[in-house]
């Protein structure tokens, strides 16, 4: 079908009422979330959510108006004016409305327990900063998490400043957020045999260059300052800290996390490509 762009000019047309004063609304308990700049919303656009428009302004209407399907409404404006309707300057000129789904519970996010293979979870129980779960997404995507877990007192993940930092990664991560993430633990170590780690800021842990990963484990990342409270501490089966220079008392969390999902992955695949004991390389000649 043809494109049609539909050129705006006025601050209250009501087909721009979604995008309108964003900076005063937190859209928790609305149906939708926004998704600001290009990358972001391109991968809107590929993910499983359905979106409901784009906003361009005029002025980069047409570097993008052809990567945007045809059944997909696009509004144009004078720049200016988007940024009276937003209620704040969006320097990229792109802005899309998505539509929210019922997240899923944790374990319609894993495959059955029965199914062999390795499994790597992130579970935040109450991470409150925008910025550090957007970075804990974007590690995530970054080194094949499996599934990201978030407590209930976790900021929400459909946050503009979330969807932003992460890059999108919150689109296209498998993603639960649970009311009982202690009984959802327990679950998991009983029926997934899951082995639980928590992520600790004390030298008797072990530290991280040491640490054997299981097969099956879940990373418990907690605040950036107080870290993991006793209750989940009390639930892990593995204490783990990342060893640093006595000048540094912490990481950000986002980097934290970094930290230790590339160590997981180095060490996975240091494995998987290791020799098995009692085989012989191949000679040269076999090369």
């Amino acid at each position: 079908m043809p494109r049609e762009v539909i050129r705006v000019d006025s601050w209250d047309d009501p087909r721009l009422a979604p995008y309108r004063n964003l900076p005063e609304r937190t859209l928790r308990g609305e149906s939708i979330f926004i998704t600001e700049g290009w990358l972001v919303t391109e991968r809107l656009l590929k993910s499983r959510y359905e979106t409901e428009s784009v906003l361009l302004s005029e002025d980069c209407a047409d570097r993008f108006i052809d990567q945007i399907p045809a059944a997909i409404p696009v509004y144009v404006g004078p720049r200016e004016l988007l940024y009276q309707v937003v209620g704040y300057q969006f320097h990229q000129g792109v802005l899309a409305v998505g539509k929210r789904r019922i997240l899923p519970s944790v374990r319609d996010v894993l495959p059955p327990p029965d199914k062999p293979g390795p499994l790597v979870l992130v579970i935040c129980p109450q991470i409150t900063k925008p910025d550090n779960i957007g970075l804990v997404f974007r590690s995530a995507a970054a080194f094949g998490v499996d599934a990201v877990i978030l407590g209930e007192r976790c900021a929400e993940p459909f946050s503009r400043r979330i969807l932003r930092v992460s890059m999108g990664a919150v689109l296209h991560l498998p993603l639960a957020k649970t009311q009982h993430l202690r009984g959802e633990l327990e679950t998991l170590k009983r029926e997934w045999r899951v082995e639980l780690v928590a992520t600790v800021l004390d030298p008797p842990a072990v530290s991280l260059p040491d640490f054997t990963p299981p097969e099956r484990l879940g990373l418990l990342f907690g605040h950036e300052t107080e870290g993991l409270s006793e209750g989940w501490e009390d639930l892990c089966d593995h204490r783990v800290t990342i060893p640093m220079s006595p000048l540094v008392d912490s990481l950000n969390l986002g980097v934290a996390a970094g930290v230790f999902l590339y160590e997981i992955r180095r060490s996975a695949l240091s494995r998987r490509c290791s020799p098995v004991p009692g085989t012989a390389l191949p000679s040269t000649s076999d090369r």
